[in-house]
């Protein structure tokens, strides 16, 4: 069935109008709403929702935004000393640069090298020293010090010393009849390369005493050892022993007793403890290297103090 065209006209006019005339006729939507009108229609939603769902006017509390996380501030680094090679007039002596050593080892590593560059070589070797000496320097700067004073010293000339001035010191040795020969000819020589080692400080004896009543069958030897002063009052160091199982004391073993009385002696100074010896090296090259010539003075000295005054 077909709508007749003039109906179809007549409702495409009516349908609109009668909307217009019944629904918005007197809606004004060009003028803003007023906050009052705004008010009554957020109340009257409000109360057409379920509690859950009304929403809070109250606005959230301002939160400023967490800054990043910064990353601890590293403390502040020290800054090394300035190295100064200083007044190189004065004839130095064996307690030269004693007076740096709270600038620590690093310093004195520095200086020495300053000096060696300025062809100062007799400081260089005393720079050297007193790493080891005179301050509490780690085991890679110790062997630096130790192949330093290996190296410079063969190049200097001996120093001239008065033998009249050398500090005496005293090697007793005791032990069985068996070794009495072997003893003797070892002390000689270790008294000698004391005194090397020493550059002229010291002035070595030795004293061996022999204890002929042991009737002991045993083949192993025991031997005693200790340094002393000159007088016979003098003080002493302690008293090492060690068995000996041939007929022939090694020198060796002579040699590395020597070098643990000096180190403990001098720790009871005052003085850092002397570098071990290596198992590979040789105990003579440790008594050259690892003790310096202020060591040996002031080891000598201790064993051979001044008389008391009245």
């Amino acid at each position: 069935m077909r709508v007749p065209l003039s109906l179809s006209i007549l409702l495409a006019i009516a349908v609109p109008l009668v909307v217009w005339w019944l629904g918005v006729r007197d809606m004004d939507f060009l003028t803003p709403p007023s906050e009052a009108q705004l008010a009554a229609v957020c109340q009257h939603t409000a109360a057409k929702l379920p509690p859950a769902q009304i929403p809070d006017p109250t606005p959230p509390p301002y939160a400023p935004p967490t800054p990043p996380a910064m990353p601890n501030p590293s403390p502040e680094k020290k800054p090394e000393p300035a190295v100064e090679i200083g007044d190189l007039n004065p004839n130095p002596g064996l307690n030269t640069y004693v007076e740096l050593a709270p600038k620590g080892a690093r310093y004195l590593i520095e200086l020495a090298s300053l000096l060696e560059t300025a062809g100062e070589l007799p400081r260089t070797l005393l720079a050297w020293e007193r790493v080891l000496d005179a301050t509490t320097a780690d085991p890679a700067q110790s062997n630096a010090a130790c192949a330093a004073i290996q190296r410079l010293r063969p190049t200097l000339p001996t120093p001239k010393r008065n033998p009249v001035k050398a500090i005496p010191v005293v090697i007793h040795a005791s032990t069985g009849g068996k070794l009495e020969s072997s003893l003797k000819t070892h002390l000689e020589q270790a008294a000698h390369s004391l005194e090397l080692a020493s550059c002229g400080i010291l002035k070595v004896t030795s004293k061996v005493t022999i204890n002929r009543k042991s009737t002991s069958k045993s083949t192993n030897s025991t031997v005693s050892i200790g340094l002393s002063g000159f007088a016979e009052k003098s003080p002493t160091t302690e008293t090492l022993t060690f068995t000996v199982a041939k007929s022939e004391i090694p020198l060796a073993e002579l040699l590395r007793k020597l070098f643990l009385l000096t180190g403990n002696r001098l720790q009871t100074l005052g003085f850092p403890p002397l570098i071990p010896i290596a198992t590979d090296d040789p105990p003579l090259h440790a008594i050259e290297t690892h003790i310096t010539r202020r060591h040996w003075d002031k080891f000598a000295r201790s064993l051979n103090p001044p008389p008391a005054t009245p």
